[in-house]
Order: structure tokens, then C-alpha cells, then sequence
């Protein structure tokens, strides 16, 4: 029985996740990847039923496996990119030596551009996004044994990217049939969609852009970053993005076959049937 989860996640500046397949220097991303929301709810599975580095590698391909819908919608905030200098330790082997090295402290640091994104906010309230995420069944299984998915996983979300990417939780709404409901054909939705399997027929309210990550529906098997490469293991997303605390982005779009629009109240993600 497909369940869903609907989370208001508050951020302390904003957040910081590199792209894929970029060097040191890489720009940010307006919203966290869906790939990094996986992550973080990894991390609380984890720590909740005390599951080990090596283990826990399988907790991404199984919560992918088991996806059905995710998407992303500002609350009361707008995305601000930039890119920053900060000052790293350099971990490499350059001709022959092995750095950090304290005789060659100039070859030991390095201070690329970081990309980062501020969530500036249109009130007084902390940046908030809103997260509306499916999944086929409340359960998944590491080594042979169920983990329920509930709402103190979400609830015990501290940080979407970096480790300075701190965030606070302030809303976990569980839905099950039949308060889950969902649609075919025609439909609207005010959250971020993949554009695979969706055709885009008008934008309702402004500003929609798009971002390219790597497909969260797809995650076989942990595999590192620089393995992916570009090409079927990403997809393209269509992102909302407020340009005041009144607008409220949306887009028609048609499904087509295999997709469905799952909905609550005025709520509605795309994600697969």
C-alpha cells in the first residue's frame, strides 16, 4: 500500500551539494538533489536502528527501489546561488610527494570556489521547504529484515547536503489511503517533477526552471559519485521557484502512461503508477 510523507523542513542559511561530474569548483544547486533527501533519510534509518557504514550502503538502492514520488516546493523562501572561497587541505601525491606535508605548507592548501545556496525568505519565519515524498510500502529490508519507514525517521532529519547544511524539522505529515489519493491525465502540480514521462503543455504561475540530477528512481547499488557520468543515470527536473510570498508556481502538464499525480488536499507531486 503506497504511503506518503509530507515534511516542512526549515533551514538555517540554505545548503550546499556539489554536482556531479564537476571539478573542486562547482557551482550549487537551487534545491537539495532528491538523491540527497535519500541520503539524509539514510542517515536517520542508520542511527535508528544502528545500522554501519558498510551496511548502510544499501539503505539508498533500497529507499530508491522502493520510490514512488518525490518532490519540492518553497514555503515562503527564494534560492540565492553563489560560490565562495574557502580554505581546504589538499590530499594528493604531486610529483612523488604525498601532501599535506608541513615542509611544503604552499602545496598543502588550496582555496577553490564552493558553490553554496541562501534561502532568502519573504517574512520573518525561517526559509521553510516542503517535501511530499511516496513510496510503494512502509518498509524496506536490509540483510533479510524489515525497517518501517515512519514519521520519527523524518522527524530526526538534521542536516540535506553538507554537514554545515543544518536544517530543523517543523512538520511530518503521514498519509495513507485512502487520504493518498492520485490521478491520471491532466493534471497540475505546484512541486518539483522529473520532465521524463510528463508532457509540459503550460506554466501557471511563474518562475519554473530546470535542473539536472542524478534520477533518485534509479540507484541500483552504492556506487561513488564519479562513477555515474552523465546520460541515463540522470534525469531532468522541473524546479518551482517563488518570486514573492503570494505567487504559487504551478504547471499543466499531461502523464503519460506508467505516471500518476498523488495528491492531498492541494498538495500534488508527479512520481511513477
Amino acid at each position: 500500500m503506497p504511503t506518503g510523507y509530507i515534511l516542512d523542513i526549515e533551514f538555517t542559511w540554505g545548503f550546499q551539494a556539489k554536482i556531479v561530474g564537476l571539478s573542486k569548483t562547482s557551482p550549487s544547486f537551487y534545491y537539495p538533489p532528491p538523491t540527497t533527501v535519500l541520503g539524509a533519510i539514510a542517515e536517520s534509518i542508520a542511527k535508528e536502528y544502528n545500522i554501519g557504514e558498510s551496511k548502510g550502503k544499501d539503505i539508498i538502492p533500497k529507499l530508491s527501489e522502493n520510490l514512488l514520488a518525490i518532490g519540492i516546493r518553497p514555503v515562503n523562501c527564494v534560492p540565492i546561488k553563489y560560490e565562495d572561497l574557502n580554505r581546504i587541505i589538499s590530499l594528493k601525491i604531486t610529483s612523488g610527494v604525498l601532501y599535506p606535508d608541513p615542509k611544503m605548507l604552499k602545496g598543502s592548501f588550496d582555496s577553490p570556489a564552493t558553490g553554496k545556496t541562501i534561502f532568502s525568505v519573504f517574512d520573518d519565519d525561517p526559509p521553510t521547504l516542503r517535501f511530499f515524498l511516496v513510496f510503494k510500502k512502509q518498509e524496506i529490508y536490509l540483510n533479510g529484515k524489515p525497517v518501517k519507514l515512519n514519521e520519527d525517521i523524518f522527524w530526526k532529519l538534521h542536516r540535506i547536503g553538507s554537514k554545515e547544511s543544518i536544517v530543523s524539522v517543523s512538520h511530518v505529515k503521514e498519509l495513507l489511503e485512502p487520504e493518498l489519493e492520485f490521478s491520471k491525465g491532466n493534471v497540475d502540480t505546484n512541486y518539483s517533477f522529473p520532465i521524463v514521462g510528463v508532457n509540459l503543455i503550460k506554466e501557471i504561475d511563474k518562475r519554473w526552471d530546470v535542473e539536472n540530477y542524478i534520477d533518485p528512481f534509479k540507484i541500483k547499488s552504492y556506487i561513488p559519485a564519479k562513477d555515474y557520468g552523465f546520460g541515463e543515470n540522470f534525469v531532468n527536473y522541473m524546479i518551482p521557484i517563488k518570486v514573492s510570498l503570494l505567487s504559487s508556481p504551478k504547471y499543466y502538464i499531461s502523464l503519460n502512461e506508467g505516471f500518476v499525480c498523488y495528491k492531498w488536499n492541494e498538495e500534488k507531486v508527479i512520481g511513477h503508477g
